[in-house]
């Protein structure tokens, strides 16, 4: 039990510690908003490409693509969100606050919070796993928070615009690019397989720096009641069905580490961006971000320790 717990531990603290030392690092004044946006820009276009090329070039890539799990995580990944908006609308009138709460209790920050936690919790293997989700899974969070959010603004989504920024997206060319080199089994220079480890080692603490400093709470709202609850569908809600529909479809290890993580991640700080860019209540947005981090520390440590201790996770790398 303790063993366990341990693990847990090990796995969620660094990740979480990171991040809120961007955040306190962003109050000090030691980092600015700009270095935020710069540093997002980096992990974007080069950190994040680097790190997922080499999570899909450097292992057995037949070995981890799985139609069962592609569908699967597609699948609920749609259903989540249609379920959460259609219930949503059912109580929540104003178009702003259901666009924010909709997209901030639906989307998670796997790309950038996600690959630390499974680069600690399931290694190189896990990497392979998470990079079809960033292919396969992600690009909806973008579709869906565009689809939450263009009433606010009365703009409509267009479908190949929606299509074209997904198929240049650095992260998937990076991703495609090292899928074909792992299947005819291409070899890279020495030199250039080290720069892209080194720019790869990279992406993770200045992501998550960049998180945790582009955390805002703006204080106690009449509509805070909201935030808590998409808060609790995000972090507790939402990944605990994903898990037990999960594992009654089979997955275990490595699949079921990547599923529990893609469900159970904080909201995703660029849904706040969004939010503001596109009209939505900021207020909802950006206090969902900060209260689902700070609780998700706890329920992810939780559910990786529960997982293990029934021996539905049993990794090893």
């Amino acid at each position: 039990m303790a063993e366990n717990f341990l693990f847990s531990l090990n796995v969620v603290v660094p990740v979480f510690v990171v991040m809120f030392l961007g955040y306190i690092l962003k109050k000090w004044g030691v980092i600015s908003s700009g270095f935020l946006t710069s540093g997002n820009k980096i992990v974007y276009y080069i950190g994040l490409p680097a790190l997922l090329f080499r999570g899909v070039y450097t292992i057995d890539i037949g070995e981890y693509i799985d139609a069962k799990f592609i569908a699967f995580t597609v699948i609920t990944s749609i259903a989540a969100f249609f379920i959460i908006w259609g219930v949503s609308a059912i109580f929540l009138k104003e178009k702003t606050v259901l666009a924010s709460f909709a997209q901030g209790a639906y989307r998670g920050s796997f790309a950038l919070l996600g690959t630390p936690l499974i680069i600690n919790l399931a290694g190189d293997a896990g990497m392979a796993r998470a990079a079809l989700v960033m292919v396969f899974v992600v690009p909806f969070f973008n579709v869906f928070s565009i689809l939450a959010l263009a009433p606010c603004t009365g703009e409509k989504l267009g479908f190949w615009a929606t299509i074209w920024a997904v198929l240049k997206n650095p992260s998937n060319v990076m991703i495609a690019f090292g899928i074909v080199l792992a299947v005819f089994d291409l070899s890279l220079p020495i030199m250039v397989n080290g720069a892209i480890n080194t720019t790869a080692n990279l992406a993770t603490p200045l992501a998550l720096l960049c998180l945790g400093g582009g955390m805002v709470f703006h204080g106690f709202d009449a509509k805070f009641k909201y935030a808590m609850i998409g808060s609790v569908i995000k972090i507790a809600i939402m990944p605990i069905i994903m898990i037990a529909i999960a594992v009654a479809f089979g997955f275990r290890d490595y699949d079921l580490a990547v599923i529990m993580l893609l469900f159970a991640v904080p909201s995703a700080v660029v849904g706040y961006s969004m939010a503001a860019q596109m009209g939505g209540d900021t207020y909802i947005a950006g206090t969902i971000v900060v209260i689902s981090t700070i609780m998700g520390a706890v329920t992810i440590t939780v559910y990786i320790y529960v997982l293990r201790v029934l021996g539905l996770l049993v990794l090893g790398y």
